[in-house]
Parts: C-alpha cells; structure tokens; sequence
C-alpha cells in the first residue's frame, strides 16, 4: 500500500523572490487595495493604518529588518528542500488554489488534474519558473484513484484535463498557477517527481469550502491515498499561507498552536471572515495536518517570519513548517 512519509506546508509569496531593498514596492498595491481583510472585517488602507498607528510598525519597514527576515526566509526553505531531499518521496499530491489565473469565468469549489504533464517556464517570475520552458510529470493514475475515492465519499470533483490558459502570463499559455510553481521550483528544484495538483477555492466567495469541509476532505484524502495500490512514497504539500495581505500575528500564532495540538475543532471554530483573502489558504493545511495526525508525526515549524511592506501592516506571516516521524 502507498505510504505518506511526508507533510510540509510553504508560503509561496512573490515576496520571497524579492530583494530586501524592493520589498515595500509591492505596498504600493495595498495602498490601493479597497478591501484589506483584518480582524473579521475589511478595511480600506487608511482605515487600517490609523487603527495600527499604535503598533508601531514602521520599525519593521527599516532595510536592516527587512535584510534581517528576508535572510531567515531564506534559510528557512533551505531547511524544506533539504527536508524534501531526505524523504526521497516517489510521489507528490500538492494542495494550492488558483487566483483567477486560470479559472477566469468559472470557480469551481473543488478541482483535481488529471492530465499527464504540467508546464513552467516564462513568461512567469523567476522565484515561481525556471528561465526556460520545462515539463513536468503528472501521476494521471493516482489522480483517477483519488477522484474516485472522493466521489464515492460525496464529494463532487471538478476534472480538470488540460490546464487552461494562465492569463496572468503575457502572452498567455498553459503556465501552471503560482501555487504549483513555487513547490515544483524552490522545494523540488526542478526536479519534480510525478504529482497530483488539487485545486480548492479558498479565495474566492461564496463556493469556497468551508474549514469542516476542508477537515472532511482531508480525511477522505488520507484514507484515498492509504487505500492506493502502490509501494509508492508519498508527499502532501500545502502551498500558501500564513496570514496575508494584512499580517496578523495574533491569528497566526492561534493557528500554530492548534497545528502542534492538532485542533481541529479549534480551527473550525475560528470566524469565517478569518479565512479570506491570502489567509484562505491556511484551509490546504488542514488535509496535511489530518494525515499526519494519523500517522503520528510531530509538527516541526522551521521558521515564523512576518514581512511587511507598509506602515498599515500589510505583508505576510510566513510559516515554514513540516510534519514527519523524524
């Protein structure tokens, strides 16, 4: 039967493909952004620096504390790709979302790619592609088995066959989202073993699942992935998170004790208007975190780095983190 030796979960911010000395460019955005979540509610970008004037948080803007954290980021997906290395898994099933890059007029709630091959290269940024065209494996037989564990748990999956087109590549074509690109580039190196993507919309209102329903999914996933035929070694991987556009390390470190403690239903209970925005993603832990649960593996949190980009606290709190038996 197939074996799960490994869980990890990965922020996947361009930020992290940025130099310390550009990182605030990108608070340009927040600045015109009319609908910041933070705290159960969003907030325009005045509202929610006049809110946190009393944080002061102009003293993590400095180039020294920028040069400081993205350093630490550095170090810390290091630790991952050496951590992925030494799990030598056969196979991967990586958990992201797609944000309206490839989904345009459609969301579906719940996606799974069953083609054969997935393409990276330009015209996608550097930290999510290598710089030239590549191909890589998908595992079209174990994503058969998976849809049909999960349509016979009640879950109705869309198929997705053929990647669309990415439209935030100019010019447009079958780029795989960011999501997918940042493991198969900064974890695997480009050296990527035969996978299966799951796409679940976490983003986007209002057919997102819900954090039972992720729970529920999680479980169906383990109990699929268990049940495959195959002496095949394998690895879930969460591509997103932590709190983000706004870093909220009240929310983030709510949500790290309850990944140590395996609290599920903490994690239920939390207000659904938490989970928008970037923050969505903490969702495509939740099956790695079933999984391991079962398989008894601890939580190792490599690094917590909050980066932010502007005096409102906008940014990332990035969690670096995997679960295994070592």
């Amino acid at each position: 039967m197939a074996r799960i030796v490994l869980g990890m979960a990965v922020p996947h911010s361009g930020m992290l493909g940025k130099a310390a000395e550009s990182l605030l460019e990108d608070g340009e955005r927040d600045r015109k952004n009319p609908q910041l979540w933070f705290r159960n509610r969003s907030w325009t970008f005045p509202e929610l620096a006049a809110a946190r004037t009393s944080e002061g948080l102009d003293k993590y803007l400095t180039l020294e504390e920028r040069r400081a954290r993205m350093a630490r980021c550095g170090q810390a997906l290091e630790t991952l790709r050496r951590v992925y290395l030494e799990h030598q898994p056969d196979v991967a099933v990586i958990l992201g979302k797609d944000q309206k890059e490839i989904f345009i007029d459609t969301s579906p709630s719940l996606a799974i790619y069953m083609g054969d091959t997935i393409h990276n290269g330009p015209p996608q940024r550097a930290v999510y592609a290598p710089d030239k065209p590549v191909t890589y494996p998908a595992h079209p037989e174990l994503a058969l088995h998976l849809i049909k564990s999960f349509q016979d748990a009640g879950f109705d999956m869309t198929e997705v066959l053929k990647w669309p087109d990415n439209v935030w590549m100019k010019p447009q074509g079958q780029v795989v989202p960011h999501a997918y690109g940042f493991i198969y580039h900064q974890i695997m190196r480009d050296d990527v073993v035969p996978n299966v993507p799951i796409i679940m919309n976490t983003f986007y209102p209002p057919n997102q699942p819900s954090m039972r329903r992720s729970i529920q999914f999680g479980k169906t996933l383990f109990e699929a992935i268990k049940a495959w035929d195959s002496d095949k070694k394998v690895a879930l991987i969460a591509s997103g998170g932590l709190s983000h556009f706004v870093w909220d390390e009240q929310l983030d470190q709510q949500f790290l004790q309850y990944f140590r403690e395996y609290d599920f239903e903490g994690l239920a209970q939390i207000d659904n208007n938490s989970y928008q925005s970037g923050t969505s993603e903490v969702k495509l832990y939740v099956p790695v975190m079933v999984a391991s649960s079962q398989l008894g593996f601890k939580m190792n949190l490599v690094d917590y780095v909050p980066v932010i980009r502007t005096e409102a606290g906008t940014g990332e709190g990035f969690g670096f983190m995997y679960w295994s038996d070592r």
